[in-house]
């Protein structure tokens, strides 16, 4: 997968979707969400205990199988972001990004020169195809997104001049973390969040930036994808998980006294 369809998806104007991955450490579940139609996998390195090499499996099993894979690092630096790319990661997340500056420095850590400073090696890079390094930086360059997360009351001030800085493809909301920071700790629902989200919405519009939104239930997400947002984070690996097991307990209580 040289190409990026998920930022070619956006850049035409289009909406997608992928589930956080957490848990699971199985090709299988890679294969699962491709097959079911997801767009991308958002892969957790923030709070889930992954290892790099756990990764690369992931990742680059995600390429053979058509689907995109996104790695959240735990922190803006370049150690984090450049290793995540040369797993063979189509994109970074960001998370807690306040400033123009952290953005721009984002940027700089995911791009070869000119447009950065990433530096170049490593066979994963590239899903081990075979190019040349000009091939690598120009394909690299074009294709690697670079998304931020929005998650505090300092990012919503300054997200004019985050939305505003050349080569960030997303700008997502990290739901529980605003929600803390504005006060209203996982109240969705109330007018200072909602307000924020609209305002999410509005400035990366303006900017020709796409703006996210992470929901545990699919449902959950129609609200912000009708005030504009498109990259869309459903649900988690272990939430389908409970979600099924949960389904299943219940029916079987249904008709057997005593069970679970």
């Amino acid at each position: 997968m040289l190409q990026n369809p998920v930022k070619a998806k956006l850049r035409a104007g289009h909406t997608v979707a992928g589930p956080i991955i957490a848990e699971a450490r199985s090709i299988g579940t890679v294969k699962l969400m491709a097959r079911e139609g997801f767009d991308f996998l958002f892969l957790d390195m923030e709070h889930a205990l992954y290892d790099w090499e756990t990764i690369l499996t992931l990742v680059q099993s995600s390429l053979v199988m058509d689907i995109v894979p996104i790695v959240r690092v735990t922190d803006l630096s370049y150690q984090l972001v450049a290793r995540a790319l040369d797993t063979g990661a189509r994109g970074v997340i960001i998370p807690r990004v306040e400033t123009a500056e952290q953005v721009a420095d984002a940027v700089s850590y995911a791009k070869y020169p000119p447009l950065g400073r990433r530096g170049a090696g490593g066979d994963g890079r590239m899903g081990y195809e075979r190019l040349s390094p000009a091939q690598v930086v120009e394909i690299s360059n074009a294709e690697t997104m670079v998304i931020v997360q929005v998650e505090t009351e300092i990012g919503l001030a300054n997200l004019e001049a985050m939305a505003s800085v050349p080569g960030v493809d997303v700008i997502c909301v990290g739901p529980q973390d605003l929600s803390i920071s504005l006060g209203v700790t996982g109240n969705f629902e109330h007018p200072t969040f909602v307000s924020a989200m609209e305002r999410v919405a509005t400035v990366c519009a303006a900017h020709g930036v796409a703006s996210g939104m992470v929901e545990r239930d699919a449902a959950d997400l129609k609200r912000w994808h009708d005030l504009g947002m498109r990259f869309l984070c459903c649900g988690t690996d272990a939430h389908f998980l409970a979600r099924g097991a949960s389904e299943s307990v219940a029916t079987i209580q249904t008709f057997a006294v005593g069970a679970t």
